[in-house]
């Protein structure tokens, strides 16, 4: 059966997706951030840097996820530092994956199942606005004010001791077989709950020149195979961090929230993640 999605998927998930694999400098892509010490806040986000606040300084040596934060400027995220807050209609949008053809892409077995990716543009404007950030897309090392959520990083010559990886805990799909993860290459990922995916085995723990540090840049994309998706429907894939390096302890539970918009910004959405992919190649 997986070999069978990857087949579905490849023609347009490729097509759409790793032709816009960039730099690591100059990344487009909105990513979730792994760090340490989740209590910690700057006190002001402007530079010059100074002050901070850390309402639990007993977990300075625990992973956390979080979202673009507020400094950044292209596409800082609401509700920070989740996808969107939690009480309200997600932030996150899913967009039906189509073939070559322009035809949904059914899942084997199931053909009332289509696929659907979280690929849509976001920046200062709103949804759509082509000069912000296509999400969501993999996962990248913190690298946050004043160096508190920081991962252990000496020297480019120094490989540091944290091996850090993915735990998918669970989905509100009903077949858990519903949500999975696709790397560039095509090869699905955390295709079941309990499954775990470690950056390291992947070439993805590495030192990044633009951060002149250790670190993390993997990309992957969030799909699922839904059935006729209402306006109101929302549907999550809930992941932990943790370390078999022995440096972090793991990290509470982080929640994926996503939906579909309504038709009329469907394609809006979409076009504007494919306009983005064609002007990055030029």
């Amino acid at each position: 059966m997986r070999t069978t999605i990857i087949t579905f998927a490849l023609s347009t998930v490729i097509a759409l997706s790793v032709t816009i694999q960039p730099a690591k400098a100059d990344c487009p892509l909105a990513h979730t951030h792994i760090g340490k010490n989740p209590t910690w806040r700057p006190a002001d986000w402007g530079p010059p840097p100074s002050g901070a606040v850390d309402t639990d300084p007993t977990d300075d040596n625990q992973l956390w996820f979080f979202s673009i934060p507020p400094i950044d400027p292209l596409a800082p995220t609401p509700g920070w530092p989740n996808w969107g807050d939690p009480a309200e209609t997600p932030f996150l949008r899913l967009v039906q994956e189509t073939d070559a053809g322009g035809y949904p892409i059914t899942k084997p077995g199931e053909p009332e199942k289509a696929l659907y990716v979280s690929r849509f543009m976001y920046g200062l404007d709103g949804y759509g606005d082509p000069d912000g950030k296509q999400h969501l897309d993999g996962w990248h090392s913190a690298h946050g004010p004043q160096g508190a959520w920081n991962l252990d990083s000496t020297d480019e010559q120094t490989e540091p001791a944290w091996d850090i990886g993915l735990q998918r805990e669970s989905t509100s799909m009903t077949d858990p077989t519903d949500f999975f993860m696709l790397r560039p290459d095509d090869s699905v990922v955390l295709d079941a709950d309990g499954a775990t995916y470690k950056f390291a085995d992947y070439g993805e723990k590495m030192w990044l020149a633009d951060k002149s540090a250790w670190g993390i840049h993997s990309h992957m994309a969030f799909h699922f195979w839904l059935d006729d998706p209402q306006l109101d429907d929302v549907f999550s894939a809930t992941f932990t961090a943790f370390d078999d390096g022995g440096l972090y302890t793991p990290s509470d539970p982080f929640t994926f929230r996503f939906a579909v918009p309504e038709p009329g910004t469907l394609s809006l959405l979409a076009i504007a993640g494919v306009f983005i992919a064609g002007r990055r190649r030029a």
